[in-house]
């Protein structure tokens, strides 16, 4: 009662908030940078439950798109994913004691945002034909339609990687990593179970990561702590 009393006379701030749940790939991108970063303890995590749920009243009058994730900031309510990674990463610039997520290098910084814009076009937007049980699929009607043009875009992904690594960019971790982690963990374990619908018109089997990207997620998914926290979430 006093804690409610205290909010509702202005005399407590409440806590920056993500409205998150574990099965959002957009959602765990921001719980990376948080675990990288060691900003933890400067967001509360909690579910959008708490707000009656993506499509209730509350929560539509802070995130009118009614999806995940939600960062409420005070004043301030959050709701495109990379936007609430910068808004994070500017405010607690001076916090924290890992990666600041941009690298050194311009030409490294470029890469990183050209990676993070090729995911959130191109490969976020289709991911869904893996476990959607009906399309649409992003602009597709169809769901091999939707894999064969997902597997195209990991090819992208491949050709934009840094060839030396061990990240996207190269030897920093970057936005790119945190942005393209989450979904490769949807990708490693469920595009395989579509290797008939994304094989070749010559009856070849469909594709697996390149050589980039497949050192990439071995390094990421194998030797960086924060990424393998979010991969078991």
């Amino acid at each position: 009662m006093a804690l409610i009393i205290s909010i509702l006379a202005g005399t407590l701030s409440l806590p920056t908030t993500l409205y998150d749940l574990p099965v959002s790939n957009h959602g765990a991108r921001v719980r990376l940078l948080l675990y990288k970063r060691g900003l933890e303890s400067a967001v509360r995590v909690a579910s959008p439950m708490e707000l009656g749920g993506l499509r209730g009243e509350k929560y539509l009058s802070l995130n009118p798109q009614g999806k995940m994730p939600l960062l409420v900031d005070g004043d301030s309510c959050v709701w495109e994913t990379d936007a609430i990674c910068r808004h994070l990463l500017e405010k607690h610039a001076a916090e924290g004691d890992g990666p600041s997520l941009f690298p050194t290098s311009l030409a490294a910084r470029t890469a990183a945002e050209v990676i993070v814009r090729h995911h959130d076009t191109y490969i976020g937007p289709i991911q869904g034909c893996l476990y959607k049980p009906a399309p649409p699929f992003g602009r597709f009607t169809s769901r091999r339609d939707a894999l064969q043009e997902l597997v195209k875009q990991l090819a992208v992904a491949e050709a934009l990687a840094d060839p030396t690594g061990p990240y996207l960019a190269g030897e920093e971790f970057s936005l790119a990593d945190a942005t393209l982690f989450p979904t490769m963990v949807f990708i490693t374990h469920m595009l395989p179970k579509f290797e008939d619908a994304v094989a070749s018109p010559a009856g070849e089997a469909g594709p697996r990561l390149g050589p980039r990207l497949s050192a990439w997620w071995s390094h990421t998914s194998n030797a960086d702590e924060a990424a393998k926290r979010v991969a078991d979430e």
